[in-house]
Parts: structure tokens; sequence; C-alpha cells
């Protein structure tokens, strides 16, 4: 019996309840009409698709170029975040914490090697790994040392909330052609 009462009280509620005037879907929430997608070429509409597929931000976009430091060829890096034990620093900059996995950022351009990091640290997450390599090179070739890999991957590395500590390699590991990156536990 319940059910019934509730079932009239609710078409009891709604007997004065108008139905909006015009078509479904042409109004939008300001009530401006707009047109609909039938009414837009088919041509414009592929356009429209392929420009939004070309403007998806890549995956490491959210890594800023904004101003970027730059780091000389064999300029020692190093970076850790507040609370970092100063055993564990040490430990990785003797490069005693065993390396579970590297990426090589020979050959790649700034934009392709700023997703490459964002992916590999990901990745690397996901892995449970806590010790990883990156070889970015010195760029004893490049004139402008704002544009190397070396000064670009040090600016990323401190905005990747991922990353607890991070310094060159030992010499015999690569020194400061590399980083060995401390990267939190999952």
């Amino acid at each position: 019996m319940p059910e019934r009462d509730d079932e009239q009280s609710f078409q009891e509620a709604m007997r004065d309840v108008r139905p909006l005037v015009g078509k479904k879907g042409n109004k939008t929430h300001s009530g401006i009409h707009r047109k609909t997608n039938s009414d837009i070429p088919e041509s414009t509409l592929r356009a429209r698709r392929k420009a939004a597929e070309l403007d998806k931000p890549s995956s490491g976009a959210a890594l800023s170029d904004a101003w970027i430091e730059p780091v000389d060829p064999e300029q020692f890096i190093e970076y850790s975040q507040p609370g970092i034990q100063t055993t564990r620093l040490r430990q990785l900059r003797q490069g005693t914490i065993p390396v579970q996995f590297q990426v090589d950022l020979h050959g790649y351009k700034i934009d392709e090697a700023r997703d490459l990091i964002h992916e590999f640290i990901q990745v690397s997450r996901y892995r449970g790994l806590t010790c990883v390599r990156i070889i970015h090179g010195k760029s004893h070739r490049s004139k402008e040392r704002q544009s190397t890999l070396k000064s670009h991957t040090n600016h990323w590395l401190k905005q990747i909330p991922d990353v607890l500590a991070f310094c060159s390699s030992p010499p015999s590991e690569g020194g400061t052609g590399s980083v060995l990156v401390l990267l939190k536990r999952k």
C-alpha cells in the first residue's frame, strides 16, 4: 500500500509541471540556441575533430618549461625534497642503491624527452621501483646551455611529486652525464 501512496503523492506534486518548449538539446544552460551537429557540414566536423586531436596535450605537458636554469656539462646536479634522510642521500650520491631501471635520452628532442621522462617515472612507480637512472648526456657540443637535455631534466625532475631526490651519478656509473633518481615507494 505505501507504494501506491508514493505514486499518488508524486502525481499530485507533478500535476502543474509543463515541459520546456523547443527542441531537446538545442539550448545551452544559458538558454542561447546553438547549432546541432546535423546543422554543421560533415567536412567542418572532420576538420574540428582533426584539430582537436592535434591539440591534445602530451603526457608530460604538466612539466613546465617556464625558465630553465642553465647547467654546465660537467656540473654536479642534486635535489631532494624536505625530510629525506641524509643517509639515504649519501647512498644515492655514492651509487650504493641498486639501479633497477634506466632510460637513455640521447637523440631525443626536448618535447620527446619531456614525455619520455614523465612516462618513465610513471612506469617505474607502477612497477614499484625505487631507484632509476636517466642518461641525459653532457651536451658538450651545445652552444646554448639552457636548451640542453641535462638542464631540462634537472628542471623537470624537481616538478614531479613522485621524485624524492636525484643527483648526478658517480663517475663509475656515468658521472655528470646521468642522474640517479630516488622514487617514492608504491
